[in-house]
């Protein structure tokens, strides 16, 4: 029996410090379904330039990654974005809804926001900003170079829900990040349009060590906007803990988005 072949292609848009291989076997599930599923990349993970790393850079190159997906494959998206990826991600998606887009003529679009415990900011903020000034206690600057960061300690601080084995695999995994990405103005966001109302998602992990429940809470209740809230009981990393349930969760999103 052939494998169906879906009409949606998930776009992960990662956390800090976070390569794709952390997202392998989200990936998978979605892909053995019958879904698209990629992990976007920007330029401030793992950057070679770190003085120009900008979210506004990243945002670009998320935006320009989305637009060939839709053009080359022809079908639709929809963004889920995991931690800092909530602020490039969310400026990425601004103008490309599906709704707006077909008024436009174009005949697919992004579907749908899903953020995991992500950032949701306002145009003109930042992680630093929204932080008061002063980077997270785990983030460790200008390490392992000027301009660059680490998260240190990676495994109480994101793994600490996920076995032993796996969570020093991935910990080691982390790449060092452009604190530029984190400390600059965020674009326009997505979340921030009328297209989306109705369409926007938030895995809220009530184990969170590096963004804890009462910050997720701030994200989605200062927004001014209306968000599926659904709690999950993981930590930083609920692709990994709570994999089935994510799973779940998101193609329940698209199946939702896509009546809409």
């Amino acid at each position: 029996m052939a494998k169906k072949i879906e009409t949606t292609t998930i776009v992960i848009v990662p956390g800090a410090w976070h390569p794709a291989i952390l997202y392998e076997d989200l990936v998978s599930r979605l892909q053995a379904a019958g879904y698209g599923a990629i992990v976007a990349s920007y330029p401030s993970c793992n950057s070679q330039s770190p003085k120009t790393a900008t979210c506004d850079q990243d945002a670009k190159a998320i935006r320009q990654q989305c637009l060939s997906l839709m053009e080359n494959d022809g079908k639709d998206l929809l963004l889920v974005c995991h931690s800092f990826g909530g602020i490039p991600g969310g400026a990425a998606a601004h103008g490309l809804s599906k709704e707006e887009r077909l008024q436009k003529g174009e005949k697919v679009g992004i579907i749908g926001l899903v953020y995991m415990t992500a950032f949701v900011v306002a145009e003109g903020s930042s992680v630093l900003e929204f932080l008061g000034g002063k980077h997270a206690p785990f983030l460790v600057p200008n390490t392992p170079s000027e301009g660059m960061c680490i998260a240190s300690p990676a495994i109480e601080t994101f793994f600490h829900d996920v076995d032993e084995h796996t969570a020093s695999r991935l910990a080691s995994a982390l790449v060092p990040q452009a604190m530029l990405a984190l400390e600059s103005p965020a674009p326009p966001q997505a979340w921030a349009e009328t297209a989306y109302e109705g369409k926007r998602a938030y895995l809220k992990c009530l184990l969170d060590r590096a963004l804890p429940p009462f910050i997720q809470d701030k994200f989605t209740n200062d927004s001014g906007v209306t968000w599926d809230v659904r709690d999950v009981d993981a930590g930083h990393e609920p692709y990994l803990s709570q994999l089935e349930k994510v799973y779940e969760m998101i193609i329940g999103f698209v199946e939702a988005f896509q009546g809409k």
